[in-house]
């Protein structure tokens, strides 16, 4: 997991991962409509989200299996529950196989990472990630997630 804002200087990112950064500081997704956009055909691509954050104590963490994800915030606040893999978990829901992606039941000592506009965060295959979580009150907020094949 990484967690970085726009504004400041990377450090050694993955190559990967330095070109779906470089993408979000020359793209501008605030006026884009909520949907897919296609970064490089099956490699990358971009899922702009306009949702309403939810009570930090609801939802399910869930992972995904060959995309790693770059969640960047756009406007608003975000609470984005964290925890490192556990293999050992089995999923509640299973959409591996369909859409890369599963859930699990809640976990204890999740960590709280705190995004506002510009910060974004990556998250591995396997680590476990709740986003769209309120700070204190539910909001409308606007974000882009970068999915990319899983080639590290």
């Amino acid at each position: 997991m990484i967690l970085a804002h726009l504004d400041h200087p990377d450090h050694r990112l993955p190559p990967e991962i330095q070109k779906a950064v470089d993408h979000l500081r020359l793209t501008d997704y605030r006026d884009k409509a909520p949907g897919r956009y296609e970064i490089e055909e099956g490699v990358m691509f971009a899922l702009v989200q306009d949702p309403i954050t939810q009570d930090w104590n609801t939802g399910f963490p869930e992972f995904h299996q060959r995309h790693i994800d770059v969640q960047c915030l756009l406007d608003g606040e975000e609470l984005i529950g964290y925890l490192p893999s556990k293999p050992e978990l089995v999923p509640t829901q299973d959409f591996l196989r369909e859409r890369d992606i599963a859930f699990v039941a809640p976990q204890e000592y999740e960590t709280k990472l705190h995004l506002t506009p510009r910060m974004y965060a990556v998250f591995y295959p396997g680590e476990l990630h709740r986003p769209c979580r309120a700070i204190t009150q539910a909001m409308q907020i606007k974000k882009v997630v970068i999915k990319i094949l899983n080639t590290i």
